[in-house]
């Protein structure tokens, strides 16, 4: 005889948001923390605020505020003086709003020209970066939006071409409902301080700028450079300047001259200790074998929290103030390393993984050198984006 099984009873609403309250209120301390300067981030914005009185700073907050924590980053300068907020997708304008964020947005990734006609979020501009969006937009638009036009002056990634360019202002002139507020485009090479394809990019923009702004009255944006392209804003004529890469506390533009100051670490604690005899392997592979009696401590923290793999035996941490060693295979989730120096070692004790300071061989600078041949140089961009959202972020 079959016994019917009756279906669980569901959860009530109520109680499904206490469970959701408890967890959010739990005492439990994570593993592996981000730590994020306040004071960092307000020095850099004021720095570039400084620097450039003439531009107004759109902070760049795309890709989780570059690894930092969108929201965070976003509720510390939502008071600032700034232009708007700059995020990648419509989803990131949305979390930006859940969160309580007042200030303007701009979404400068593409958006499906029917969401962008759909959406109900207030003070949202929408960046076109293509001919065939801008026509179904216009063909599709019921409600006001605000647009910036991307200009393709010679990246060739995204933006509407020379040749389209008529045809982009008679699409936007013929519908009321699209207004353009707007008008901006990228550097391909800004890294470069003598590169050929600034001067190129910086002729087409100047055309092409002229001429829509012939066209529209209504502009009120102008932007080409982010945080390497600075030193051209003044001759783009611009008066936004994107800071990105440059508000977390780098700049690797070949003229900079700022003091920035980074502005994330992060942070674990050693979870177990063990003594390993000499001659000895550590980790996957068999790639560490040790010298000597080795203390070696094993990290809860690997390349899906961060650690890049390629730092496996050549990368540090810093345990009670002392550099210690990365040996063997950085693993999924842990990381072993070299101790025997740490007197008085403990488990629990706190290691810094990824250190401010730009001298440390702990900073994002050091460790991109380190991971970095001669084939391929490693961005501080990369690695400060695979530092995951779902790391615990503390303002400090």
């Amino acid at each position: 005889m079959r016994v019917q099984v009756p279906p669980p009873a569901p959860i009530p609403y109520t109680h499904l948001m206490l469970r959701r309250l408890l967890a959010r209120l739990s005492p439990a301390n994570p593993l592996i923390e981000v730590g994020i300067s306040k004071s960092a981030l307000l020095h850099n914005l004021h720095t570039y605020q400084q620097a450039y009185p003439g531009l107004a700073i759109a902070p760049v907050l795309k890709s989780n505020a570059y690894g930092h924590d969108m929201g965070l980053v976003a509720r510390t300068l939502d008071g600032e003086n700034i232009a708007f907020f700059m995020v990648d997708s419509l989803y990131e304008a949305r979390r930006l709003r859940a969160t309580g964020i007042r200030s303007r947005i701009l979404v400068m990734g593409y958006v499906r020209p029917e969401d962008i006609a759909s959406s109900t979020l207030g003070s949202v501009d929408f960046a076109i970066t293509d001919i065939d969006q801008l026509r179904v937009l216009s063909e599709s638009v019921t409600s006001a939006v605000r647009i910036h036009l991307k200009l393709d002056t010679g990246m060739h990634r995204q933006g509407i071409l020379p040749k389209d360019l008529q045809t982009a202002i008679q699409y936007i002139s013929n519908e009321p409902l699209l207004r353009l507020v707007g008008v901006c485009s990228h550097f391909a090479d800004a890294d470069e301080d003598t590169s050929p394809h600034n001067e190129a990019q910086l002729a087409i923009w100047t055309s092409a700028q002229a001429l829509v702004e012939e066209s529209f009255s209504t502009i009120e944006y102008k932007h080409f450079s982010a945080t390497k392209g600075a030193r051209f804003a003044k001759e783009a004529g611009t008066n936004v300047l994107r800071l990105g890469i440059g508000l977390y506390g780098f700049d690797t533009s070949p003229t900079s001259t700022s003091t920035l100051l980074p502005v994330l670490e992060l942070r674990s604690i050693i979870g177990e200790l063990r003594t390993v005899p000499a001659s000895e392997f550590v980790g996957y592979n068999a790639t560490y074998s040790t010298t000597k009696e080795t203390v070696v401590a094993t990290i809860p923290a690997g390349y899906y929290e961060g650690v890049d793999r390629r730092l496996s035996s050549r990368g540090f941490v810093r345990v009670s103030g002392i550099v210690c060693p990365i040996i063997g295979r950085v693993s999924m989730n842990m990381v072993s390393v070299d101790v025997t120096d740490v007197p008085d070692v403990r488990a629990g004790d706190k290691v810094m993984l990824v250190e401010r300071s730009p001298d440390s061989p702990l900073s994002m600078s050091s460790i991109a050198s380190a991971v970095s041949t001669t084939e391929y140089t490693e961005s501080i961009y990369v690695l400060l984006a695979h530092i995951p959202q779902h790391l615990k972020r503390v303002l400090e």
